[in-house]
């Protein structure tokens, strides 16, 4: 369990290091490996984590901080390393509560630039959850309290490396060469990123002639950047400094666009180890882009080629909103942004943070409202708007745009009660300025506060007059799609449950129509909810299920999680009640893990969940309904597993009724210590296993002997 990445080169020396890594961090819970850039702690760090994983029950997770440039982001950034989905107004606070009972190794890469803020979270992160430990990787000491340093020395094997590296770009190194690869390493004081830089030269050069250049030039560790940028040619320099704006890495077409990249000049920096391919991208590592940013301020060019970033970034914003309707279009969409995230946050810090750009990051903010609004991003979609309408006071219809947009995410994310300063500025500018399409989104996010608020015959006219307005347009629209939705939810809660499914189904037959798919989702579990309500479950499910899956696509965690949600409803009045507790469990996971409020804060939902949870808990017994409720908590914790428990293969029913056969030695072990009165949590310390283990062999026991509590267990070993 974790996020560790596959190794991509080979893992050379540092047997004495590993060990004493290992050693420092069985005895202190904050290790910092320093040392100067390119020496090898990434590499001593991720390759330490993966030999110590199998001794920490909750994995080891790994949190790339390289492409975190506002501190801010900190904790977002790590909450997503753990599956923690667009965290809200409290990232910290949500991502402590998800730690404090689980015992992991975080592994923090790259702090140096963050370092205070990286100081200040980490020593939340290790008062809170007693049972985790983090390994970090800093150019310096991040001064917490009880912090271990190991200072990372340059590579003993470093001619090992070097041939290495060597064989790699297809050059052998013979005995005769072997005296100038030790120099050329002595030269290079041993640091890894320099003799892997020099060694890519071999593509090119002989190894003495490499030699050669290096007793001309003289470089040495500090030097090597400086070296490899004398030896490009004046193409491969520009294009090294220009590609420094991106972060996170970019495809072909990005650099083509930014840098005015020339393939073959790419293919030089490429066989020169300047620039790397990774899973089908191009990037820099850290200290590489960073020394190519230093070259781009330096020329005076930094501003003018990050405009040029942000202008491709937007482009491509622009095309993929105007085409979010279009057939399969949706889709595309999704899988351009979300592996530019980090970019995306980068031009719009440029564009947010530098005058004279404001309006330019108010219109990518807008651009991107589907990346915001339908792929999982509300919360961190809400921050950027609400930055870009405070940059850009004045009217406009980019403002309008932003205002409903921001209305909606909140509603996304729980907060609808402030939702209609917001919506009432929009639907005025549109008013004002005859914009209808902006009218029609103003009235959805105003309809969406009164439905979520708990006043259904209000929001009625508002989602129909926006459905009407669209309509007149005449052009395809996801949200008009969506509005079928929205109006048929407030039919079901107000007893109109065929009409809310009438206009459900509608809405459907027009997505097949026009190659809609996002709206889909949400139109599946409008109908399913009216089904629901008429009773006709075994529809109801098949519709959810569908919803699930097509949320799955666009990373729509709350359209998963509320589709989820009523599940359990439709599985408790099929009778099926220790699924829809196991259920309720990974609905509960996901609420928590998805920045939004439960049940959106709806207050129709709240109480069918409610009364759902009554009817479950009394069906099963509290004891039953807290082991499988915690069941599917577990098996929430990993997004993906929750999601194919939900479409593929049920979890194992934990319902009544003995399974047979005899108690393995280790829950022998667990039963007599339930006898004793421990709890899970006990029992798991007691045994030197992680709760979650402990919790699966209660269950387990309680299933083989067709118990239904502790107590049973308990009376169980006394009689025996």
């Amino acid at each position: 369990m974790g996020t560790l990445p596959a190794e991509l080169t080979s893992f050379i020396g540092r047997r004495q290091e590993l060990r004493d890594v290992r050693a420092v961090l069985s005895t202190g819970r904050l290790v910092t490996l320093t040392g100067p850039g390119g020496v090898g702690k990434t590499r001593l760090g991720l390759r330490t984590a993966a030999q110590v994983a199998r001794t920490f029950p909750d994995g080891v997770w790994l949190a790339e901080l390289a492409v975190v440039q506002d501190p801010a982001d900190l904790a977002r950034t790590v909450s997503a390393a753990f599956g923690l989905r667009d965290a809200d107004d409290d990232p910290v606070g949500r991502l402590t509560r998800y730690l404090e009972d689980r015992a992991l190794l975080l592994v923090l890469d790259n702090c140096e630039h963050l370092r205070d803020a990286c100081a200040e979270l980490i020593e939340v992160l290790l008062k809170a959850a007693p049972g985790i430990r983090v390994l970090a990787t800093s150019r310096q000491r991040l001064g917490v309290r009880g912090e271990r340093v190991y200072s990372v020395q340059p590579l003993a094997e470093i001619t090992e490396l070097f041939e290495d590296r060597a064989a790699a770009v297809g050059c052998r190194i013979d005995a005769a060469e072997r005296a100038q690869v030790v120099e050329i390493c002595r030269r290079l004081d041993g640091i890894p990123l320099a003799v892997e830089l020099a060694a890519a030269w071999l593509r090119v050069l002989s190894v003495d002639d490499l030699l050669a250049r290096m007793e001309a030039l003289a470089p040495g560790r500090a030097q090597i950047l400086d070296w490899s940028w004398e030896l490009c040619t004046p193409a491969e320099r520009l294009l090294w400094s220009r590609l420094s704006a991106f972060v996170g890495g970019f495809d072909l077409a990005a650099a083509e666009s930014v840098s005015c990249a020339d393939l073959e000049v790419l293919s030089g920096l490429v066989d020169k180890s300047i620039v790397q391919s990774v899973g089908g991208r191009l990037q820099l590592l850290e200290t590489v882009r960073q020394y190519g940013l230093e070259r781009l301020r330096a020329d005076g060019s930094a501003d003018a080629v990050r405009v040029l970033h942000r202008d491709h970034y937007l482009r491509l914003a622009e095309r993929c909103s105007r085409d979010w309707t279009r057939a399969n279009a949706q889709i595309e969409a999704h899988r351009f942004t979300e592996p530019e995230h980090a970019n995306l946050r980068a031009a719009l810090e440029f564009s947010l943070s530098t005058p004279g750009q404001e309006a330019t990051g108010l219109r990518l903010v807008v651009a991107l409202h589907y990346h915001w609004l339908f792929c999982g991003h509300p919360a961190e979609g809400r921050h950027w708007l609400e930055r870009a309408l405070a940059q850009n006071p004045g009217p406009s219809r980019d403002r309008a745009q932003a205002l409903w947009m921001c209305a909606f995410a909140r509603c996304l994310t729980g907060y609808a009660s402030t939702v209609r300063p917001y919506g009432a500025e929009a639907e005025a500018w549109a008013r004002e300025n005859g914009d209808d399409e902006v009218l029609a989104h103003a009235l959805l996010v105003l309809g969406g506060y009164w439905f979520l608020t708990g006043d259904s015959a209000r929001c009625e006219p508002l989602f129909q007059q926006a459905i009407e307005l669209l309509e007149a347009l005449g052009q395809p629209s996801s949200l008009l799609l969506q509005l079928h939705s929205a109006l048929a939810q407030p039919y079901v809660w107000q007893g109109r449950s065929n009409e809310g499914l009438e206009l459900a189904r509608r809405g459907l037959t027009l997505c097949e129509a026009s190659g809609e798919q996002f709206a889909r989702s949400s139109l599946l579990f409008a109908r399913s909810l009216a089904q629901w309500a008429l009773e006709a479950y075994a529809d109801a499910e098949d519709g959810l299920v569908e919803a699930v899956g097509v949320a799955r696509t666009f990373n729509d965690v709350l359209g998963t999680v509320i589709a989820v949600e009523v599940l359990c409803w439709v599985k408790a009045a099929q009778g099926e009640h220790s699924r829809a507790a196991e259920l309720l469990g990974i609905a509960d996971r996901i609420w928590s893990t998805g920045g939004a409020s439960p049940m959106l804060g709806s207050l129709h939902m709240r109480e069918a969940h409610d009364t759902c949870e009554a009817e479950v808990r009394e069906a099963v017994g509290a004891e039953r309904f807290r082991l499988a409720f915690e069941r599917g908590a577990a098996l929430a914790a990993d997004f993906d597993r929750a999601i194919t428990a939900v479409v593929g293969a049920e979890p194992a029913s934990v319902g009544p009724g003995r399974t047979g056969g005899p108690l393995s030695a280790r829950e022998e072990q667990v039963a007599e210590l339930v006898a004793q009165g421990l709890t899970n949590k006990e029992i798991a310390a007691r045994l030197v296993i992680s709760r979650r283990t402990a919790e699966s062999h209660v269950v387990h026991i309680l299933d083989k002997l067709g118990f239904s509590t502790r107590s049973q267990i308990a009376s169980w070993v006394a009689q025996r």
